[in-house]
């Protein structure tokens, strides 16, 4: 049996999000309680950076008589680059900004104050648990479209689709005032004036199809979440997104552009709440092996991007281009015949 990679292209799922705090704080939503997606539900104070200044060995004195020379003292407000001690011609000077905290040893501890920081719900739910001093658990209902590679942060808006097909790339003339502060679905890919022209129009995200490899070091720089949903390169968006995304055209949604690939592995995702009676049934459980009549997504070249069923789980290793032996999949891609994929290069939709 084969476990390959899994990605969310649902229409209709429980969606359950832990949302949790970096260090301990306070919880400011009870259980039961309904939350929008910017609505902060826990605050803390995040510990503040640091210096250590060895200050006896710059003044060359003994550990034990740096205070006589100390131009501050311990709870004292100082200014990066500011002189905290001196003897004669020698001095020591603070690298940052901030209260100078401890002294002992021939050192000085400068730190900077805590910064508040705000845990916002994401999106819109219930809080179906409260973790004490740490978080909250927010469950919905709604479609849920996890993508292949991201970046950015998390924000909420409306999504507004600017291409008619799904290998159309999104050009800088289709962003219009009427973009403002929504997320934006493009096609294949985008460019350097289409990543400008958002910020300038300050849209809340963008999704597409791929990403130039090329331009990953000005996204990874730009505040707004950015999803290419089926990898790096020049790639149509697949039918089952591209779909999917216009079916939900006009409606709230929340969008994160976080990856972390190993423990706990989080991928680039957009959340559409959706109200629902009951789910569907029959839908097929995470960590499931493959199997026949699995809807699949390969991963690489030459189909990347590519949509299909699987029709057979080959018993013995092919040859394959590349003249390695590799187990795989027999594909429907609705194309004039089969393919055969490797394994390793196809993920389960669900």
């Amino acid at each position: 049996m084969y476990y390959p990679f899994e990605a969310q292209v649902t229409p209709l799922v429980n969606v359950r999000r832990e949302r949790i705090l970096p260090v301990p704080g306070d919880v400011l939503v009870k259980l039961n309680e309904r939350v929008e997606p910017t609505q902060v539900v826990a605050h803390a104070n995040l510990p503040g950076d640091f210096r250590v200044l060895s200050v006896a060995p710059e003044l060359s004195v003994s550990p034990t008589k740096i205070k006589r020379y100390m131009q501050v003292k311990v709870g004292d407000n100082v200014r990066r680059g500011q002189v905290i001690a001196k003897k004669r011609n020698r001095i020591v000077k603070s690298s940052m900004a901030g209260v100078l905290a401890s002294i002992g040893s021939g050192r000085v501890l400068v730190e900077t104050p805590p910064t508040p920081f705000e845990l916002r719900a994401y999106i819109n739910g219930v809080v179906t648990n409260v973790l004490q001093n740490r978080g909250v658990v927010i469950e919905t209902t709604g479609a849920v479209i996890q993508g292949a590679w991201g970046t950015g942060g998390e924000s909420f808006g409306v999504l507004k689709r600017l291409v008619k097909s799904p290998d159309k790339s999104l050009r800088a003339r289709d962003i219009d005032p009427s973009c403002h502060g929504t997320i934006v679905i493009g096609g294949s890919e985008v460019n350097e004036a289409v990543l400008e022209r958002a910020q300038e129009l300050q849209i809340r995200g963008i999704v597409t199809g791929g990403l130039a490899p090329e331009l990953i070091p000005l996204v990874k720089r730009s505040p707004i979440p950015i999803i290419a949903t089926e990898g790096i390169g020049t790639i149509p968006m697949s039918d089952p997104v591209f779909q999917l995304l216009t079916t939900n055209d006009g409606r709230e949604a929340s969008i994160s552009g976080q990856v972390r690939p190993r423990w706990g592995v989080v991928r680039p995702e957009i959340v559409i709440t959706l109200p629902a009676e009951s789910l569907p049934s029959g839908q097929v459980q995470p960590g499931t092996p493959l199997t026949t009549g699995a809807r699949v997504r390969v991963v690489r070249a030459p189909y990347l991007g590519q949509v299909g069923t699987v029709m057979s789980l080959v018993d013995h290793p092919r040859h394959i281009e590349t003249d390695a032996r590799v187990r795989g999949a027999v594909i429907d891609l609705e194309q004039e015949e089969p393919v055969f994929v490797p394994l390793v290069n196809l993920e389960v939709l669900r």
